[in-house]
């Protein structure tokens, strides 16, 4: 018997009906893919470019936006790994706000039909360079990137709270966030610079689930789009942290919009990052883009 091309990246761990549904289906899905366990924060990536070495020609990863980051760290880590592999989303996380963008079913069976029946894709994969405590690190995302008020939003979130509740753990972790003086930050690109207190990123149009903060960016045209809040005011952060753990568009008063290919954001030294959803390093921050470089399975006709 020839072994399955598709790998599929799970969670052991992972709660939630979705998972839980996922597990009772994996049965019958075993024929079509070989299932490889994560053991730990960090392992996906580690898991996705062995998977590659091992000839798998998809890569399925099966979680959030923090899983999905995970296994296409994997596949830039393995030689050629974006040329030589697609990836495969099955949305079982809090927000799957790359599933959405790329109108991915959000129920398990149809995500896999996706997988088995769907087009390839291909869209842009942004590079963000950090400060960790180890020194200098590189981390590609697939949807967005923050620093400010969201990194310290993500890098402060309860996991026990977020488990229980979901997205609203980001928005009382958001209020506690907004408690601090908040950063002094500078963007600087190829012909403009931007001074604010909260500046985020967007490769595709969604932020934190379905809610539009970058209008005008779209995964597939080599741009980024940079939304910059000269000012934080808390009331407005906090109604628009609200209408995004409603599953509404956010109300973002003062926000500046702007086109970029590239860019580096400083501030003060410890600054917190994030990257679809996750804790990356601290300033200062320089973002590059690689163009389609990322094969993606999706619907037809999306």
């Amino acid at each position: 018997m020839s072994q399955p091309s598709i790998a599929l990246i799970f969670n052991p761990a992972a709660r939630g009906d979705k998972a839980r549904r996922f597990r009772e289906s994996l049965g019958q899905l075993l024929n079509e893919c070989t299932l490889l366990e994560t053991s730990g924060p960090g392992s996906a990536t580690s898991l996705a470019a062995q998977a590659i070495r091992d000839g798998y020609k998809t890569i399925v990863a099966s979680g959030g936006d923090g899983t999905v980051n995970e296994v296409v760290n994997g596949l830039t880590q393995a030689r050629d790994g974006l040329g030589q592999a697609q990836l495969g989303i099955l949305p079982l996380g809090t927000m799957n706000v790359f599933a959405r963008e790329l109108g991915i079913p959000l129920t398990a069976r149809r995500a896999w039909e996706t997988i088995l029946l769907g087009q390839a894709r291909a869209v842009d994969l942004p590079l963000a360079k950090v400060q960790t405590d180890a020194g200098p690190a590189e981390r590609c995302f697939v949807q967005m990137a923050g620093a400010g008020l969201d990194g310290d939003a993500v890098g402060g979130v309860s996991i026990a709270l977020k488990k229980k509740i979901g997205p609203l753990a980001y928005l009382f972790s958001t209020l506690a966030a907004l408690k601090a003086k908040p950063p002094r930050l500078t963007a600087t690109w190829d012909g403009g610079s931007v001074r604010g207190e909260w500046m985020c990123v967007g490769n595709g149009r969604f932020f934190g689930g379905p809610v539009v903060l970058f209008p005008d960016a779209r995964l597939s045209d080599g741009r980024l789009e940079l939304c910059v809040f000269p000012r934080i005011n808390p009331g407005s952060v906090a109604r628009g942290v609200a209408s995004m753990a409603l599953g509404q568009i956010g109300d973002w008063p003062g926000a500046e919009h702007h086109r970029v290919s590239e860019l580096t954001v400083d501030g003060p030294a410890g600054t917190r990052v994030q990257a679809d959803g996750e804790f990356i390093g601290t300033l200062p921050l320089t973002i590059t883009l690689q163009p389609r470089a990322l094969k993606v399975l999706v619907p037809p006709g999306k």
